[in-house]
């Protein structure tokens, strides 16, 4: 969806019921961790004022993941509660207001904050770190408890327990 920066009326909000082109948003998928989006809906309202064009986000993603554990692909759901400050005067340009051109492609901005709301560290509820015959895959809390049961100083001293 592309908006016009002219388009928005100065002191006027306009609210966009939005239900994104899931065919967009897989097209340019290059994340490592969504596998595909299913559905993006919720609400976009945009307001202008002294040319700072203010774009809220509060919108809802199903997506099929890739779990950091296991690599299985589920679904979940992330929410998409942002604000972002956009112009098209270069001089307005700073830290916090992003300068675009004329026009702005919603689908690749929401698409940029839907990467960035999934966590690192995404799986199933109840899934397990793996582990097997040979091996086990702790995980930071593991460690760090580890360690202190056993007053170790370095993280690498917990191999110790193990025949290598």
């Amino acid at each position: 969806m592309i908006i016009y920066f002219d388009s928005i009326k100065e002191g006027n909000v306009e609210s966009i019921n939005y239900s994104g082109n899931i065919y967009n948003f897989n097209k340019f998928n290059q994340s490592s961790i969504i596998s595909k989006f299913n559905s993006i809906d919720g609400e976009i309202c945009l307001s202008k004022t002294n040319n700072i064009l203010i774009v809220k986000f509060n919108l809802k993603c199903n997506i099929d993941a890739i779990s950091s554990y296991s690599l299985n692909v589920f679904k979940t759901d992330i929410k998409i509660e942002d604000e972002l400050y956009l112009t098209n005067l270069k001089e307005f340009e700073n830290d916090e207001i992003i300068y675009c051109s004329q026009s702005i492609n919603l689908d690749e901005i929401i698409y940029s904050l839907a990467v960035t709301a999934v966590p690192i560290d995404i799986h199933q509820e109840g899934e397990e770190l793996p582990s097997g015959e040979d091996f086990k895959v702790y995980s930071e809390d593991e460690l760090e408890n580890e360690l202190n049961n056993e007053d170790k100083e370095s993280p690498f001293d917990i191999l110790d327990k193990f025949d290598l």
